[in-house]
């Protein structure tokens, strides 16, 4: 995991966003001046993070140096809270859960479907793949999703050469 630099903060108005990605998510915004753009991006990239500039949205103001990092990104300080967690109540809860997933096609269908992860907050506890959809819940272990998937890909395959005149 990496951790954020230490960036310029010489409270000048912000005229930069730079978005801070690790992997494929978005964990953090810092804002820059002009006069730091440059060094802030060669910070971030030397870090080992993605550094993605762009403008300030319309009627935001920061100064330069502030930094807002996402508290479901990879580098919040939540060491309790598994990377994929929403950390939205999870003590309430009992368990940590991530957001839910539409499996949305596009089109109307006759059932909605969500999919997730949860895990209970024993340490032990294994993380599992949450389905819901018309009125139930299905939730499996990593391994019977791993092969669920396996199955899915298979009966599409076997629907899609049936399709075939």
């Amino acid at each position: 995991m990496s951790t954020l630099p230490t960036l310029p903060d010489c409270g000048e108005p912000a005229t930069t966003r730079i978005e801070l990605y690790t992997a494929d998510s978005l964990d953090a915004c810092a804002y820059t001046c002009a006069a730091h753009a440059r060094q802030v991006t060669a910070a971030i990239g030397g870090a080992g993070l993605e550094a993605y500039p762009s403008g300030l949205g319309f009627g935001v103001s920061r100064p330069c140096g502030h930094v807002y990092v996402y508290p479901t990104g990879a580098l919040a300080a939540a060491p309790d809270h598994p990377r994929w967690c929403d950390r939205d109540g999870c003590r309430l809860r009992g368990r940590h859960r991530s957001r839910a997933r539409q499996v949305d096609t596009n089109r109307s269908e006759a059932f909605p479907v969500g999919a997730g992860l949860v895990r209970a907050l024993h340490p032990a506890a294994e993380t599992m793949v949450h389905l819901s959809g018309a009125g139930a819940v299905v939730v499996l272990s990593i391994g019977q999703a791993r092969v669920l998937r396996y199955r899915l890909a298979h009966l599409l395959d076997l629907a899609a050469v049936r399709r075939q005149p």
